[in-house]
């Protein structure tokens, strides 16, 4: 795919990109897992806030969370094209039958 002149990346990845973010988005909210979870995170917090933490202590902290989550998204992006990829290969091979 190209935008002005530049390529911008596969269909895949644009499909991944719109569907990882709008419609993920719009079924997170509805799930109650995903609600149950955001409460047990938030209560970690909290605990997390209480624990007295000096501002070098609650850096490495910071970071370490953060490292974990921006591993796991990208973890999972590479999930979902790989599923994606799988599915379109799939309805390939059954157009063949």
């Amino acid at each position: 795919m190209e935008k002005m002149g530049k390529k911008t990346g596969s269909l895949l990845d644009l499909l991944a990109h719109i569907r990882s973010y709008k419609a993920l988005d719009r079924a997170v909210e509805k799930d109650r897992t995903h609600k149950a979870v955001l409460k047990e995170q938030d209560k970690a917090y909290e605990e997390l806030d209480k624990a007295g933490l000096n501002k070098e202590q609650k850096r490495i902290v910071d970071r370490a969370i953060s490292t974990t989550n921006q591993c796991g998204a990208v973890y999972g992006a590479i999930a979902y094209k790989l599923g994606l990829h799988d599915g379109i290969r799939l309805m390939s091979e059954v157009n063949k039958l």
